[in-house]
């Protein structure tokens, strides 16, 4: 499961070097957060989608997210009809289930960081199959950090609600760097299978699994989409 329902800002569409065509959206800047770009990619489901809707009104998005492993942005294939809301809506919900792929080394004491790999219909628009695994970052903090960080252990299954965020940072050559992370709601999680034996290796230490998109180098805020897309 890899679900998103949000209320979000309808910026234009965009498209490809190969010419297809996509819808820009973004959900909106919350305090010290950052507006979160999505691509949105128009199927039935959606409904009405292009010459619809114009630049800066507000949506109702939900649907499935497809992390792309080529240009690094956050696809999402709508599964209900686009809604126009009023602007003062807030809402960023992501549902996902899956297995843990990799836990990362820990840095702070009430932080919990981990990969989710979770599976999804098949998408030849983006090149994903149904054999296909997807990587989230995903992050706890304060007691559920601390509760996570005890049940889970890499291939253990899980589902969880979060909130889609944008961390965007300056790397030491001048760029500007962006990456998507899922922060997970307090208690909002299910936990499935045994408790890991107390003589296997310790929770928070480091584990990797196999071509996690969290491994790879962030792309570059502003990059265009280029024909990173696999057809």
């Amino acid at each position: 499961m890899n679900l998103i329902l949000a209320s979000v800002t309808y910026a234009g569409e965009t498209f490809t070097d190969g010419g297809l065509r996509f819808m820009n959206m973004s959900i909106p800047a919350s305090g010290k957060n950052p507006a979160i770009p999505l691509i949105v990619v128009p199927n039935k489901a959606a409904g009405e989608s292009f010459d619809v809707f114009t630049p800066g009104c507000q949506l109702l998005v939900g649907g499935r997210m497809y992390p792309n492993r080529n240009d690094y942005k956050m696809y999402v294939v709508p599964t209900q009809p686009f809604q126009v809301i009023p602007q003062s809506v807030s809402l960023n919900q992501v549902n996902l289930a899956g297995g843990v792929g990799y836990i990362a080394e820990k840095k702070l004491e009430e932080l919990f960081t981990f990969s989710l790999m979770c599976k999804a219909p098949s998408q030849q628009l983006l090149g994903h199959s149904w054999q296909d695994s997807m990587g989230f970052r995903m992050e706890a903090w304060g007691d559920d950090a601390k509760r996570l960080e005890a049940l889970l252990y890499v291939g253990r299954q899980v589902a969880m609600s979060g909130s889609l965020r944008y961390n965007t940072w300056k790397a030491q050559d001048g760029s500007q760097r962006a990456t998507y992370q899922v922060r997970v709601r307090a208690g909002q999680y299910s936990i499935f299978g045994k408790n890991q034996p107390k003589d296997a290796p310790a929770p928070g230490s480091p584990k990797l699994s196999n071509s996690l998109p969290m491994q790879q180098e962030p792309v570059a805020v502003g990059d265009s989409m280029g024909d990173g897309l696999p057809f």
